[in-house]
């Protein structure tokens, strides 16, 4: 299992509709708006690289309002 920690920059006012359509994808398993240099933080848990890869770039990157993401994997 990876364990992944994904901070999110987005437009301004868009945290919590990020939030909301974080909520719903099947990996994402804690996700908050924040105050600071990032807007979102999301927890998610994979099975694979290639699945976190593949959320990240289809899923989260996809969504209208994001601007950029940085992945932290936990050990």
């Amino acid at each position: 299992m990876h364990e992944t920690f994904v901070l999110i920059n987005c437009d301004l006012g868009k945290e919590e509709q990020i939030v909301k359509s974080l909520q719903e994808i099947e990996y994402v398993k804690e996700v908050q708006a924040t105050h600071g240099v990032y807007d979102v933080v999301a927890k998610l848990e994979t099975k694979t690289e290639k699945e976190l890869t593949d959320i990240v770039r289809q899923k989260i990157l996809g969504l209208g309002p994001v601007h950029s993401v940085l992945t932290l994997f936990a050990q």
